[in-house]
C-alpha cells in the first residue's frame, strides 16, 4: 500500500472511531496519519475534533486557530473554531467566525444555529432573534423574547427580507420603513452584520481585547499603542514616503503616526481605553477615515498620496481603497448612520470615525466658528460613529 492509500485508510478509520466515541482508538489512527503527513489538513482537523470531544477545548482551539490562519477560506475549519470559542465562553469571538461561515453558506442550518446562539450568549438579542428563527431554533427564540421582556411569539414566520446579513448592525434605523434606494451604497457588505466585527487573517483579537497583527511582507500600522513586537520587522514612517513622493502630499496630520511595518513577525497593540473593530473592504470599495481612527491596514489599501487630496473645507482624512483588511479603534460601540440623497447630517466632530466614498463631510461653514467641533455631511451612504462608553 502506498503512502497516500495508507494515509486515507488511517483517516477513514479515525473518522469512524470518533463517530463511535472510541477516543483512544481514534487517537492512535490520527497519530499514525500525522506520522505519514504531519501537515495534512484532514488529519489535523480530526485531531482538533478528538480534543474537542475529549473536553480538551483549549487544545482543540490551538489546532483550529492554526488551521484557520493557514486556510482562512475554509468554512468547515472556521465553524469548528467558532464552536471552540463558544465552549471557551468567548461568544463575541464565536460571532466573528460563525458570521463568516453563514455568509459563505447561508443555508447551513447548523452554522446558523450556532451563529444565533453565539449572538444570544453575547447579549446581542435583536440580532440573534431572526437568525434563530431562520434556523428553526424556536426554544432559543423564546429565550430571546423572555430576555427582551416580551412574550414568546409562537409560530412566528420567517420573513425573507428579515435576513440579518443584509442589514448593518447597530444601525440607527428610521422610525418609518422607507422604500429601498435603487442603487446600493458602497461598502454594503462591509456594513453588513456578517462583516463588521470580523477578524481577518492578518488581524485577530485576543480574549482580553488586544490586537494581534501578523506581518508577512508589509502592513500599515499606527505607532502609538504598540505593546510588543517580535520577529524581523523594520518600521518606515509613512510621512517619509509621502515626502519623497512626487505626488501632492495629503494633510501632514493624516500620516504623522503611521508606519509601514516590513518583514516577518507579530505586533501586539492596546486599544488604549477604547475597542478594536476589524473590517474588510472588497475590490474597489472606498472608505474615508479620520487619522486617529485607523490602527492598522493591509499595505495595499493605502493609495498613492495624490488620491488623498481634499477641498479646503473638507475634514482631513485618509482614503483607503479595497480589497484588503483594516482595523479601527473606537472609543465605544460602533454605529453606522445612513445618509440618504437630499438629506443632510449634523455631527459632533469627536464622534465621527469614517464614512463611505459617496458621502461628503466638511466643517460647518454656517457656524462662523472653525473650532465649534461640528460637521455637516451629504450624499448617499453611511457614516461610522462612536462615543466613549459611560
Amino acid at each position: 500500500m502506498d503512502a497516500d492509500s495508507n494515509l486515507l485508510a488511517h483517516l477513514t478509520a479515525a473518522g469512524e472511531l470518533l463517530r463511535g466515541n472510541q477516543m483512544a482508538e481514534a487517537g492512535a489512527e490520527i497519530a499514525a496519519a500525522l506520522r505519514i503527513a504531519p501537515s495534512d489538513v484532514r488529519a489535523l482537523n480530526l485531531l482538533g475534533l478528538l480534543r474537542f470531544q475529549s473536553g480538551q477545548v483549549d487544545e482543540a482551539y490551538a489546532v483550529y486557530s492554526r488551521l484557520v490562519t493557514e486556510h482562512p477560506a475554509d468554512p468547515a475549519l472556521r465553524l469548528n473554531l467558532g464552536l471552540c470559542e463558544l465552549r471557551r465562553a468567548q461568544p463575541e469571538q464565536a460571532v466573528v467566525h460563525l458570521s463568516l461561515v453563514v455568509r459563505s453558506e447561508p443555508d447551513n442550518l447548523r452554522a446558523l444555529s450556532y451563529y444565533g446562539l453565539s449572538l444570544l450568549r453575547a447579549g446581542r438579542l435583536i440580532e440573534a432573534r431572526p437568525i434563530l428563527l431562520r434556523a428553526g431554533q424556536h426554544e432559543l427564540v423564546a429565550e430571546v423574547d423572555l430576555k427582551l421582556g416580551s412574550q414568546p411569539r409562537k409560530g412566528d414566520p420567517v420573513v425573507e427580507d428579515e435576513t440579518p446579513l443584509l442589514k448593518p448592525p447597530r444601525i440607527v434605523q428610521p422610525l418609518v420603513e422607507e422604500q429601498p434606494l435603487p442603487a446600493a451604497p458602497p461598502l454594503t457588505d462591509v456594513l453588513a452584520a456578517a462583516t463588521i466585527g470580523q477578524a481577518p487573517a492578518a488581524f485577530s483579537l485576543t480574549s482580553d481585547g488586544l490586537l494581534l497583527v501578523r506581518v508577512l511582507g508589509q502592513v500599515l500600522v499606527r505607532g502609538d499603542g504598540v505593546l510588543a513586537s517580535v520577529g524581523t520587522l523594520e518600521f518606515v514612517p509613512l510621512s517619509e514616503e509621502v515626502a519623497e513622493s512626487d505626488s501632492p502630499a495629503p494633510d501632514a496630520a493624516a500620516t504623522a503616526s503611521l508606519f509601514r511595518a516590513e518583514g516577518r513577525g507579530e505586533l501586539l497593540l492596546s486599544p488604549q481605553g477604547g475597542r478594536f473593530m476589524p473590517l474588510s473592504l472588497h475590490d474597489g470599495e472606498v472608505l474615508h477615515l479620520t487619522e486617529s481612527s485607523l490602527v492598522a491596514c493591509s499595505s495595499s489599501l493605502f493609495p498613492p498620496p495624490a488620491a488623498t487630496s481634499r477641498r479646503e473645507d473638507e475634514l482631513p482624512c485618509l482614503r483607503l481603497i479595497g480589497p484588503g483588511e483594516l482595523v479601527l479603534r473606537s472609543p465605544g460601540e460602533l454605529h453606522a448612520l445612513v445618509v440618504r440623497p437630499g438629506q443632510s447630517g449634523y455631527f459632533d466632530e469627536g464622534c465621527v470615525l469614517a464614512w463611505t466614498s459617496s458621502v461628503t463631510i466638511a466643517r460647518d461653514a454656517g457656524s462662523g466658528d472653525d473650532t465649534d467641533g461640528h460637521l455637516v455631511c451629504s450624499g448617499h451612504g453611511h457614516v461610522l460613529l462612536s462615543v466613549a462608553s459611560r
